[in-house]
């Protein structure tokens, strides 16, 4: 059954049914699982980056404050003094020397050109008692990450009465090697405490 419908010049063919389509065609259904489809996986994208993202940024934090630790650890111990370590305990119930003394040239780890702790100088290579292993275990999780931290104290004066002290610290994989893609934090400060 077939009409034919005249108007305004334009012809219309119309066969069985009525004037307007109802429902959608299957491809109309295909493009907007498709568009869906896309969509998801940029979302599903988005969370996998900001979950890399958070975790990156807790390593640098915990760096950064593991970092300010040693820095007030060699600060709270006057400047030839007499004292030459103090010692700490990680989470792990590890107990860390902190060398607190320095030489004109510079004591501990190597520093690059740049003036940052270098982190290629292998961890057994630093002097003893200017790089720890030190342990951070997580609150609730109960995991347990090490970093790698070390420093260099460079005497000023003579007699010394300042130290120019430089720490840097990173995170550590789980065999203790440092992780060559993590990144470091390195705080550098005076300290100048003639023990008065």
């Amino acid at each position: 059954m077939s009409q034919r419908l005249q108007g305004k010049g334009l012809e219309m063919r119309r066969i069985g049914g009525s004037k307007k389509e109802r429902g959608t065609s299957l491809i109309e259904m295909l493009i907007a699982l498709l568009v869906l489809t896309i969509g998801l996986v940029g979302s599903v994208a988005v969370v996998g980056v900001a979950i890399g993202s958070n975790s990156r940024s807790k390593k640098d934090t915990t760096s950064t404050a593991l970092a300010e630790m040693v820095i007030s650890r060699i600060s709270s111990v006057p400047v030839g003094g007499g004292v030459s370590t103090v010692t700490i305990t990680d989470c792990a119930n590890n107990n860390l020397t902190i060398a607190t003394t320095g030489a004109t040239t510079g004591s501990g780890a190597n520093l690059t050109s740049a003036g940052k702790v270098d982190f290629s100088q292998s961890f057994s290579s630093v002097t003893a008692n200017y790089a720890m292993p030190y342990t951070v275990c997580g609150v609730n999780t109960g995991t347990k990450t090490v970093y790698d931290v070390r420093w260099n104290i460079k005497s000023i004066g003579s007699p010394a009465k300042t130290e120019f002290v430089v720490v840097g610290a990173r995170s550590m994989d789980t065999s203790g090697t440092a992780l060559q893609r993590a990144s470091s934090v390195n705080i550098r400060t005076i300290v100048g405490n003639d023990g008065n």
